[in-house]
């Protein structure tokens, strides 16, 4: 892939190249604070308010675990645990395919601007 990628950026013109730099990879940090943006970025927002308070959640029902002698309040904070574990287990993945989607939008539009200046050239 890296010499691929090479041929490619040799191929094209220093404003083309200095374009597509800014659509570089991202890190980890970036990836997760761009879900955050955009027109779902308030829905993220209260997606990720809700796993915070689902993983408090989990951790109070586990300190009530530990803390009661009554198996039927044992029984019952257990389940309240494991659904909270759920959740935020699902919240996580939805999160992990947000920043998928994101990247796959970044290399897309990166191949769209390709083309185009492409097409650009050919013309001229």
């Amino acid at each position: 892939m890296t010499n691929l990628d090479d041929a490619i950026r040799g191929a094209l013109s220093k404003e083309d190249a200095e374009f597509l730099a800014r659509f570089e990879e991202q890190g980890p940090v970036d990836e997760v604070l761009g879900t955050f943006k955009g027109s779902w970025g308030l829905m993220n927002m209260f997606a990720a308010l809700i796993t915070f308070a689902s993983f408090g959640f989990f951790v109070y029902a586990m300190l009530q675990i530990m803390g009661t002698d009554d198996v039927r309040m044992t029984v019952l904070w257990t389940a309240g645990a494991i659904v909270s574990a759920l959740f935020v287990a699902m919240l996580k993945m939805y999160f992990w395919m947000e920043m998928n989607k994101n990247v796959v939008l970044r290399e897309v539009k990166r191949l769209e601007l390709q083309v185009a200046r492409l097409a650009a050239r050919e013309r001229a």
